[in-house]
């Protein structure tokens, strides 16, 4: 039984249903819904309710990639009654929807809707076409991303938010290190749990300051070109220093995991990487502070870990890592993809 949408809100569900695509927008997925409905946008709010519809339903229309839709709890039970699903299964499978993204607004409040022409958070990513196409979707999905891109790895896609400047998605049948870097990534989540997941973000943080002082390293800027995108484009940053994220990853994993962090220890491990930085073409005087920069977070021993307890990493990255979150958050190292090389 869905929720009583209340005495304005409406009381039969649309003809035609739309399946969501786990991790969708909700703007995405309301679109689909009023489309299959043979409804625009603002005529398809016109049959929910009072509420405050988007200012300029044409453009929220014509550019999903740039907008997301939030609602309040009232809103969110219209929305439930029009999909024919229940308010808890759409927030499974919306992450706009969730109880953290709700609008303010008590259970006797009137629907609300806001469409900010940037997402609260996350990013707005294209769904791999074909894994649209296998599920008879019809149009474009945007999901919802923590990270500004996903990967594909039963179509070998890439996608971002890049909003339609150069090709929506990136064919990595060219680019086998990278579908290879993303299954490592998903390994050592899998395998190490959050502390997996964080490592890997580490890793990744470490690849974005050396992208920054070296975008010109050779082998990122043929990945760029194999990409058909602009080698210096901070959209092709994430694709490009994948691989060495990767490799570089395990070799964190390592050092977490023989756990010498005494001077000799740390000397050791950073020799080990500056060969492997070496090998990958990266200038290692450039590239170094990186390094002792994460050394210098993970140079204290964890809390002992109990019996059969997920691998833990040093007090000074959990002071500052998060669980959540895109990479960015989930390191200990607080620079951004964007920043200028001297504010790192």
């Amino acid at each position: 039984m869905l929720d009583d949408p209340g005495l304005y809100g409406p009381r039969m569900p649309l003809p035609l249903r739309v399946q969501p695509v786990p991790g969708e927008s909700t703007g995405s997925f309301v679109n689909r819904l009023a489309h299959a409905n043979g409804l625009s946008l603002a005529a398809f709010l016109d049959r929910v309710g009072q509420g405050e519809a988007p200012a300029e339903p044409e453009r929220v229309e014509k550019y999903p990639q740039s907008t997301e839709m939030y609602v309040n709890e009232a809103g969110l039970r219209y929305l439930s009654v029009l999909a024919d699903r229940s308010p808890g299964l759409l927030q499974q499978e919306l992450p706009s929807l969730n109880a953290d993204q709700l609008q303010a607004g008590g259970e006797d409040e009137e629907a609300e809707w806001r469409w900010p022409w940037e997402p609260l958070t996350g990013h707005l990513v294209r769904y791999c076409p074909l894994c649209g196409d296998d599920l008879g979707v019809g149009e474009a999905v945007w999901l919802m991303s923590s990270d500004s891109w996903q990967v594909c790895l039963r179509h070998g896609y890439w996608s971002d938010d890049s909003r339609g400047r150069g090709p929506d998605f990136v064919q990595l049948a060219e680019l086998p290190e990278t579908v290879a870097a993303h299954r490592v990534r998903r390994r050592l989540a899998g395998q190490w749990g959050p502390a997996g997941e964080e490592l890997f973000a580490d890793a990744f943080q470490v690849g974005v300051y050396w992208w920054t002082r070296m975008p010109e390293t050779v082998r990122w800027v043929q990945r760029a070109w194999t990409a058909e995108l602009n080698a210096r484009d901070m959209r092709a940053a994430p694709l490009v220093i994948y691989p060495e994220a990767a490799e570089l990853a395990e070799a964190m994993l390592a050092f977490e995991r023989v756990g010498q962090r005494d001077a000799a220890g740390r000397s050791r491990w950073l020799a080990r990487v500056e060969e492997m930085m070496a090998g990958w073409g990266v200038d290692v005087a450039e590239g170094r502070q990186a390094l002792l920069v994460w050394l210098g977070r993970h140079r204290t021993e964890p809390p002992a870990p109990a019996s059969r307890r997920p691998l833990m990493l040093a007090a000074g990255h959990d002071r500052i890592a998060s669980r959540t979150g895109p990479v960015s958050q989930r390191s200990c190292l607080t620079w951004q993809l964007g920043m200028a090389a001297a504010d790192m």
